[in-house]
């Protein structure tokens, strides 16, 4: 864990604090954390469904029949449709290779492409649905993650203990230094030097990091890897000696 204390005692101006958003009296600035591992118990998977033909109308017929055909096998697993995003449509002329170092020749076809991205919630489906989707849809598999249901809750509950590991980060660093704190300043998801970005860069973050294998789940042939939630606190206290 990184533990900062600073005190106003520091050569810079205090308007330098002030315009940051920072205190201008004693404070110490903390990173709270805390982690969970549980067991995955849902997955999310990502394919491609893609048609190759001469003629573009004909490359889009055939992928859309194919789709139709995964739709009707994703109902046959009582996947709800919520749970299913098919919105990505491409389609793109393929080239003859005429020469080892020349990338396009003449068009010879077109390739026309949907994306899916399926969540399943019952994890037990996850086997043979792969096999189904790559035998009848002719699915090309882009990416697995292993996820979730009750990732909200989980949240909740890692923010507190993160809060709480702060405030103990702050109290056994001050009590070396013979501190006490006085009151909570500020509290934020992300530290405070990376707010004013944040805010008028690329947009807010998310506050919370889940992490998971890619690898799929069933016995014996796959297996999901535990998911990782973590959660990060940044916290500014301000203090006063002890008396």
């Amino acid at each position: 864990m990184k533990r900062f204390l600073f005190f106003s005692l520091f050569v810079l101006p205090l308007s330098v604090f002030a315009e940051g958003g920072l205190p201008d009296r004693p404070y110490i600035y903390v990173e709270g954390k805390a982690e969970i591992q549980k067991q995955a118990d849902m997955v999310t998977i990502r394919f491609d469904v893609v048609a190759r033909a001469p003629d573009v109308a004909k490359a889009n017929a055939e992928v859309q029949a194919r789709a139709a055909k995964i739709f009707d096998l994703l109902k046959r697993h009582k996947i709800p449709d919520n749970d299913v995003i098919a919105e990505s449509l491409r389609s793109e002329p393929e080239f003859e290779q005429e020469q080892a170092y020349q990338r396009r020749g003449r068009v010879i076809g077109f390739s026309v492409s949907r994306r899916l991205n399926v969540k399943i919630r019952d994890v037990a489906v996850f086997p043979k649905l792969v096999d189904e989707l790559i035998a009848e849809g002719n699915a090309e598999f882009s990416d697995v993650a292993s996820g979730l249901s009750n990732e909200k809750e989980m949240q909740d509950q890692l923010w507190e203990k993160a809060l709480k590991n702060a405030h103990d980060q702050a109290e056994k660093t001050l009590k070396t230094a013979n501190m006490k704190i006085d009151s909570l300043f500020a509290v934020s998801p992300v530290a405070f030097p990376e707010i004013r970005t944040r805010i008028f860069g690329s947009g807010e973050g998310e506050r919370v990091i889940v992490t998971g294998s890619n690898i799929p789940m069933a016995e014996p042939e796959y297996r999901l890897a535990p998911v990782t939630v973590g959660q990060s606190v940044h916290v500014i206290y301000l203090i006063s000696p002890a008396k």
